[in-house]
């Protein structure tokens, strides 16, 4: 319990930087939107969409609750850490207010996979799986073959580092999946899912799992 709750306390450090960097990011591309700076000018102020990697993810997340501002939340891989409420008798709070927004989680199988057995294996609901119960609109996919940094274009540009960066960690850092085919998939999603909560366009037409 000791440990849980100094990385509940690391946890709330890395979270209030993060969410900080990605407040003054957004609010300066508004304001030099609002001012009519290009190419920010190019915004649609009224309709914001967030996504993320890992920590990127869990920082877009939590963002999201925070500000009115926000249409649509894509996390990729990443564990919601800003949905930790508390730390009590040597267990986590989870937030029980619905999440606001429209919410998709993506995950590789070994991650999904490894969240599910965590009520067994350590008495828990993975914290994403909870959220997602709760929230008001909430999608998720898991990616076949794939690592944790194949959501990323890490594997395209130095694949022994991603393999390095990975293992150990997250998973096995193995992918049976090329990086390209990875890559392209995530897009068509994030894409299919932002034209048609931030643009109105298309249907949404998820499938529960890729490749």
């Amino acid at each position: 319990p000791e440990e849980e709750r100094r990385v509940y306390e690391f946890s709330r450090e890395w979270m209030a930087l993060r969410t900080a960097d990605e407040n003054f990011v957004l609010d300066t591309m508004l304001e030099k939107a609002k001012e009519g700076e290009a190419p920010f000018s190019l915004i649609d102020t009224e309709r914001i969409g967030l996504f993320g990697h890992s920590m990127g993810g869990a920082t877009s997340a939590a963002l999201g609750r925070q500000r009115s501002d926000i249409d649509a939340v894509i996390v990729m891989e990443g564990t919601m850490f800003g949905e930790y409420t508390d730390f009590v008798d040597g267990a986590y709070v989870y937030n029980d207010e619905p999440y606001p927004v429209p919410l998709l989680d993506i995950n590789s199988r070994e991650v999904y996979d490894q969240a599910i057995l965590l009520p067994e294996q350590a008495g828990v609901t993975y914290l994403n799986f909870y959220i997602g119960e709760h929230a008001k609109d909430f999608h998720e996919v898991v990616i076949n073959g794939v690592s944790h940094m194949n959501f990323t274009d890490l594997p395209l540009v130095s694949p022994i580092l991603a393999k390095v960066l990975c293992t150990g960690t997250f998973s096995s850092g193995e992918s049976t999946v090329s990086a390209k085919t990875c890559i392209e998939t995530v897009n068509a999603i994030i894409l299919e899912y932002f034209d048609y909560y931030l643009k109105d366009e298309g249907s949404l037409d998820l499938q529960s799992e890729y490749l």
